[in-house]
């Protein structure tokens, strides 16, 4: 599971001399703010919570990551050895308390949309339930792949509930998203949303090495469903978005429906 750059609570270290901050979890690459620097440490085969090398990216043996305002110089045979120059200052801090100590500016989060993991319950919206659309308020869902480069974008919009959901409102929206999303997050190559998925893999929807990753995220009127399925040939994201104000009306409804039901007497 990947954390939060900017709500993780770190160590204070020393990476070759630099000031820096080291968490033993992951890193979402996408919460790193511009001006710093993220790299996972590898441990040893003997040891595995023992950092040995800086790497760009950890799969076994993952030691830790490191952030940091110094970028590090990796050599072409994609590490750095530590060699002892991983201090750990004695004390805990956020990103912004690293800041404001070391005179850093910390630029703002200006994205809109922030993805999260589904839950298991949450797994149905990733799919088309026809038979549910006027309930959940399905405006539509966009399919989409990287093309035979993995770098391309190829996608179709199928609209559900008659289409009467599209409005200008939402198409507005949803160019938003999609464009942030192909600006950095799983959107931007077939790369970007393999790295993503296995950054975040407790989105994963069901069992099996070929299992696709489930994400949402909510804006004020409408939430975002995206399906990803990082392998080549396959269509790479299905987008599912539903109507939040549509859900909420139909749940008020059934709750009433509910509350009245639970008044009448049964002689």
């Amino acid at each position: 599971m990947s954390v939060h750059a900017r709500k993780e609570e770190y160590e204070h270290v020393e990476l070759f001399g630099n000031p820096a901050l080291f968490t033993s979890s992951r890193i979402d690459r996408l919460t790193v703010p511009k001006g710093f620097s993220c790299y996972d440490l590898r441990g040893s085969d003997y040891d595995p919570s023992r950092p040995v090398t800086v790497q760009n990216f950890v799969v076994v043996n993952h030691a830790g990551t490191v952030l940091t305002p110094t970028p590090v110089t990796i050599p072409e045979e994609g590490f750095r050895r530590l060699r002892g120059k991983l201090n750990f200052c004695g004390e805990y801090m956020t990103l912004s308390e690293f800041c404001e100590e070391h005179g850093l500016d910390l630029p703002p989060d200006n994205r809109k949309f922030t993805l999260r993991p589904a839950s298991p319950d949450e797994a149905g919206f990733f799919y088309s339930k026809d038979e549910q659309d006027a309930q959940l308020g399905t405006v539509g869902h966009l399919r989409a792949d990287f093309g035979h480069k993995g770098k391309e974008f190829w996608h179709t919009w199928c609209p559900h509930n008659g289409d009467e959901l599209n409005t200008p409102e939402f198409k507005a929206e949803l160019q938003e998203f999609v464009d942030e999303l192909r600006k950095s997050g799983p959107l931007g190559s077939l790369s970007a949303m393999s790295q993503y998925c296995r950054a975040h893999g407790d989105g994963k929807l069901g069992s099996g090495t070929g299992s696709s990753y489930g994400y949402i995220a909510e804006s004020e009127n409408y939430r975002y469903c995206l399906r990803c399925t990082p392998v080549q040939g396959d269509y790479n994201g299905y987008l599912y978005i539903y109507d939040r104000r549509v859900q909420e009306i139909r749940a008020k409804d059934e709750l009433e429906q509910g509350q009245q039901m639970g008044g009448m007497k049964f002689e």
